[in-house]
């Protein structure tokens, strides 16, 4: 029994050590010294685990007034106009303007987001209410200057409204 008891906490500390939002990714720790992670949580559809996610501050508190990076590891691969298509209706969803009007900022996220595969991570680092800078695997990729796009865009991960989107805000916003 003993054994069996070595072999689980063994083996829970691997899978903790193993975590992807456990260690402060090196763009993080660049654009934001001192950064703290908030909190993290990971997101499933049809418990299909789709992402790994971290909130990192200068502070260890999360405040829409202040720079954060959220780090978004994934555990399946996307393509590149999904996660546009999808960031631009939810950006739409929380009054960014219509998809006409969010079509300049269509060409700009694809300098941000290349396809994805399974272990890459995208790191946003929201650097005033305005303005973010993208990283992918660690490697910068683009800026993004566009009104609101702090709370139009981040909103999406850290302003759930209902169901497992506000449990998986609360968690990054550490109030879980």
């Amino acid at each position: 029994m003993r054994m069996i008891k070595t072999a689980l906490a063994a083996l829970a500390l691997m899978f903790a050590a193993a975590s992807p939002a456990a260690a402060r990714p090196a763009e993080v720790a660049s654009a934001i010294p001192g950064a703290q992670q908030v909190g993290e949580a990971r997101y499933t559809l049809l418990a299909i685990p789709l992402f790994q996610a971290a909130l990192w501050t200068g502070s260890g508190a999360f405040s829409w007034n202040a720079p954060f990076a959220l780090t978004l590891t994934y555990e399946r691969s996307a393509r590149q106009s999904t996660l546009i298509n999808r960031s631009l209706s939810e950006m739409s969803q929380r009054g960014a303007g219509s998809a006409e009007s969010l079509a300049p900022l269509r060409t700009r996220l694809q300098q941000c987001f290349p396809d994805i595969a399974r272990g890459d991570r995208v790191t946003g680092v929201s650097t005033g209410a305005n303005t973010a800078v993208f990283y992918h695997n660690g490697a910068r990729r683009c800026e993004i200057e566009w009104p609101g796009f702090r709370r139009h865009f981040f909103g999406i991960w850290l302003d759930g409204r209902d169901g497992q989107a506000a449990t998986l805000s609360a968690r990054l916003r550490g109030e879980a």
